[in-house]
Order: structure tokens, then sequence, then C-alpha cells
């Protein structure tokens, strides 16, 4: 399966097309901003990639880019770079990229959101309403898009060595997201289980923080 990776120079991205390059089920295509981005996954990583700005293109643009992939994740973000590059990045370039999908008929579309992004009470008082707002949105977009979808809802990111273990569903709770941390190797594996699983994670939305129990076990409980 040919999948193209958007934010593929982000950290969660990065780890995710080297596990997808590692492995005889995928294809990754590294979707980036820039020619350095570009020369650094093909040049060093051996993975194509695609130089497409999520920002600037036009969703024509964008599904021209997605051509010959039957899968896309979305691992964008604006990184704490200010309320235009939210709206610009997290929000307008992700729907975009979910029409992209619809009109190059890309079914599977798996979005990397925020815990509790659904759960208004959870973030509208903190700093990160802005954010969480763009995240809401896009998400109920990809929910009434069509496609076979997969929101993923990760805590605070950590850049520590993976666990392979992640909280039981149930247990997660509405609190902010600084009460549950997930490291961004856990997220990346799990981002593949995802896309080898898509019987079992189709039109689901996913809350995921490090825990006690194996991936499997998670997967079970969906």
């Amino acid at each position: 399966m040919r999948v193209a990776v958007i934010g593929a120079n982000g950290r969660v991205g990065q780890i995710l097309c080297q596990l997808l390059k590692k492995s005889a089920k995928f294809e990754p295509l590294a979707v980036v901003r820039d020619q350095n981005q570009k020369n650094y996954f093909e040049q060093d990583l051996g993975i194509e990639a695609s130089l497409t700005s999520i920002e600037e293109s036009s969703v024509a643009e964008i599904s021209d880019a997605l051509k010959g992939c039957e899968a896309v994740v979305w691992t964008a973000g604006a990184g704490g770079k200010g309320i235009e590059r939210i709206f610009t990045v997290d929000l307008d370039g992700a729907m975009k990229t979910i029409e992209a999908c619809q009109k190059g008929q890309i079914s599977r579309f798996v979005m990397v959101s925020a815990i509790n992004a659904e759960k208004r009470d959870a973030w509208w008082s903190t700093a990160l309403r802005n954010y969480y707002i763009a995240k809401r949105t896009a998400d109920f977009a990809l929910r009434c898009s069509g496609l076979e979808y997969t929101i993923l809802q990760p805590g605070s990111l950590g850049s520590e060595s993976g666990t392979g273990k992640l909280c039981q569903l149930d247990q997660i709770q509405s609190k902010k997201s600084d009460f549950y941390l997930i490291q961004r190797e856990d997220l990346a594996q799990f981002i593949q289980l995802v896309l080898e699983n898509p019987e079992i994670t189709a039109q689901k939305t996913i809350p995921l923080a490090n825990g006690d129990s194996n991936m499997q076990e998670i997967l079970q409980q969906i």
C-alpha cells in the first residue's frame, strides 16, 4: 500500500515514514514543504518525497501530489507558530487534504488530532483553545467526508524511547492533555497498526496515551 504522510518532516512523521519503509506492506511518500526536506528524505533515508506545501497548494495540486496513493496519514501541525498558521495548517490544510482525497478517490485517511478535541469543556478555558477549535473542526469535517477515516487523539507527545504500551481506552477520562503522555515512537507504531487493521479501526476515534497494555490488546478494545 502506498501511503502519503502529510507533515512527514515532523518527528512523528519521520518515525512513521521509516517504519513504513521497513515494512513489506507499505510504500511511504513523504509530503514536505521545502527542497532541503525533500533532499533529506530521498538522499539520506531513501524515501520518495513530494515537494508540496499544504498551506500554499490548492486542492487540485494536493490531489495531484497524492496520485497513486491508497491512504493518507495527516501528522502536520503549526507547531506553536501562531494563530495564523493554526488556521492555515491545522484547519484549512487538513480540510484541503480531505477534499483532495475525495477528488482523487483515496478512501483511507488517518488523522492525528489531539486528546479530547471534541470535548469543549476540557479545553475552552485554556491557552490552547484556538488550536483545539481547529482540531475539532477538522475532525468533524473528516467524519462527514464519506472517507474511511480513523481519528487518533494522542495526549502530550514525548521524545523518549517508545514503551510499546498504551492506556486502556476506558481509562482515559476527559482531562487536559497534560494529564496524558504518549511517546512519539509509540504513536507512530500505532499509526502503522491502524493502517494494517482497517477492518477494526475504520470510522473510529481513538484516544491514545501510554499505559500498561500492549498495542494488540488496545486494538481489540476498539
